[in-house]
């Protein structure tokens, strides 16, 4: 029996330390695709001054959510794309518009993604932690005979 528990133990503690490792990875590549979503944001240099909001370059998940309202008000002002002639010259500005606008949502969703996956990543390590912790108290409680008392 104490070599089931002690076993049981080691099983445990082991899960606890793989919870951690996942944890810290899913933590280091969250910061990390944040970190490329705003250096590729700031490599396009897209700035407003049109928005008390947006300060110089647009690099942040609230500004690009922003910008991406001011050009869709924009766009729909002009028009339509699919209500517009095929030859009116305002077809093209609109693409533009919806190609950027759609840019600022798809980064604006990455933020988003990369903030879930960064604090799953913190669940992990704290249910590592606990996990390993109580592996570590099973291991340790194996160890001892059974004639003998435990005081907490």
């Amino acid at each position: 029996m104490v070599r089931l528990n002690r076993n049981l133990g080691r099983t445990v503690l082991l899960l606890g330390v793989v919870a951690l490792v996942m944890g810290a990875v899913f933590i280091t590549q969250g910061i990390a695709k944040s970190n490329m979503i705003t250096e590729a944001m700031r490599l396009e240099q897209v700035t407003y001054g049109g928005a008390e909001e947006i300060e110089g370059i647009i690099d942040t998940p609230e500004e690009a959510q922003l910008m991406a309202g001011v050009l869709r008000e924009h766009r729909l002002d002009i028009g339509i794309y699919t209500t517009l002639e095929r030859d009116a010259p305002e077809r093209d500005t609109i693409l533009k518009a919806m190609t950027m606008e759609n840019s600022l949502n798809l980064a604006q969703l990455g933020y988003g993604m990369t903030t879930v996956v960064i604090v799953s990543g913190v669940f992990m390590v704290i249910m590592g932690v606990a996990i390993g912790g109580m592996g570590l108290g099973l291991y340790r409680l194996s160890g001892r005979t059974a004639g003998t008392r435990i005081v907490v």
